[in-house]
């Protein structure tokens, strides 16, 4: 080792973590009546690449070689750093292409640390700019297995939906301090990187994430394997649970694991395991961060599978809209209920309506079963005192 460097590790491990009178039917008809924080700066290759090697080269150096095994965690750097996103293709600049080379042929080691961490800094940089800013994103730069690219798309439509008719757009990413850590198995060993990103807005505005990676050397080239954000609010709280933290580099080559996310039911990935989760419990808490068309849409679900109990407990839980009790919602007899088919024509375009809020607390779904413009359907939504919305009773009329 070279006295510098001896220098450098010296000090680092010097300095170095929720009408009685009336049966159900005649209510229900009744109703029915009445009822109508780095900053991600675009520099050159070559000066990123320098600022990244000065930034981490010193705090990794002591950990590069590979004995087998679980190394310890590495925090690179221990300072904030500043990116600038940047500006869609075509507004100025040429775009590069990285290689995120391995340093060895099949192998990946604490010595490709630093690469790692830019190519998950790309990675993110890239996901907020398409989530916020509209601009297109290349999943395959960054992740090689088809199954986690799938993934990743619909995770960048969900959120682009919920985030790109915003105002305000994205200007910076500011990453903190970062952990890196290497574990050895039989494919060449990978590492794991936790990343806490702070998305700040050009308003001023702004909010934070936890992310983690898993990277692997496929083919000479640093690969992302699994990538979780973190935040109740987020697809992969949605879809993978809150409590999920990704445990296996290999997850997404697994049958089972995948076919979990293809529901093939007309609901979204996401949506498909709210309503899987909801339906075991009916516990509100599992809708929290759902827009609500995709609440909608988990009510027409039930519907037309006939979980009558299901569709019950997403209706509104606030008092004062609550039309009949869900004993009296048992006794409704099924030919009053409509046929799927009807169902299916009644909900017809739900997917693509736009959400409309009238108050504080109501608002409805714009549609049009038809196909015209001119034959408008309105699905009327009810959010709870928890921010939750829900369907209120009776909600096409």
């Amino acid at each position: 080792m070279k006295e510098p460097m001896r220098d450098i590790k010296k000090s680092l491990d010097a300095t170095v973590f929720k009408d009685s009178q009336f049966s159900a039917k005649h209510k229900h008809a009744v109703f029915q009546k009445i009822h109508k924080r780095k900053t991600i700066y675009v520099l050159p290759t070559l000066v990123s690449g320098l600022l990244l090697t000065v930034a981490v080269s010193a705090g990794i150096y002591f950990a590069t070689e590979r004995i087998g095994g679980e190394s310890p965690a590495a925090l690179v750097p221990n300072h904030p750093v500043t990116t600038e996103i940047p500006p869609p293709q075509g507004e100025g600049g040429t775009e590069t292409v990285p290689l995120y080379e391995a340093k060895e042929d099949a192998e990946v080691s604490m010595k490709d640390a630093e690469t790692a961490y830019a190519l998950c800094v790309d990675a993110l940089t890239d996901y907020y700019n398409a989530i916020w800013n509209g601009t297109e994103i290349d999943v395959g730069k960054f992740i090689g297995n088809e199954n986690l690219q799938q993934y990743l798309e619909t995770k960048i439509q969900y959120e682009s939906k919920k985030f790109g008719t915003m105002d305000s757009k994205v200007k910076q990413l500011e990453i903190g301090d970062w952990e890196v850590t290497f574990t050895n198995d039989e494919k060449g060993g990978y590492l794991y990187l936790e990343v806490p990103v702070s998305i700040r807005k050009h308003d001023g505005g702004g909010y934070g994430e936890g992310t983690e990676f898993f990277v692997r050397n496929i083919d000479g080239k640093l690969t992302i394997v699994d990538w979780y954000t973190g935040g109740k609010d987020t697809y992969d709280y949605l879809v993978r649970g809150y409590e999920q933290k990704i445990g296996n580099p290999n997850v997404w080559n697994d049958h089972d694991w995948v076919k979990k996310f293809k529901s093939g039911t007309g609901l979204y990935d996401f949506e498909q395991q709210v309503y899987d989760r909801f339906q075991l419990t009916h516990d509100a808490n599992e809708l929290i961060g759902l827009e609500p068309i995709s609440i909608a849409k988990l009510y027409a679900y039930a519907s037309y599978q006939q979980d009558f109990e299901t569709a019950y407990a997403l209706y509104t839980d606030r008092e004062e809209h609550i039309l009949w009790s869900e004993e009296e919602d048992e006794q409704i007899p099924l030919v009053d209920r409509g046929t799927p088919e009807q169902v299916l024509e009644t909900y017809k375009g739900l997917e693509s309506g736009s959400f409309i809020q009238t108050s504080d607390y109501e608002g409805y779904i714009k549609f049009y079963p038809n196909g015209e413009q001119h034959v408008e359907s309105g699905f009327s939504m009810i959010k709870n005192e928890e921010g939750i919305w829900q369907v209120a009773f009776l909600p096409v009329q």
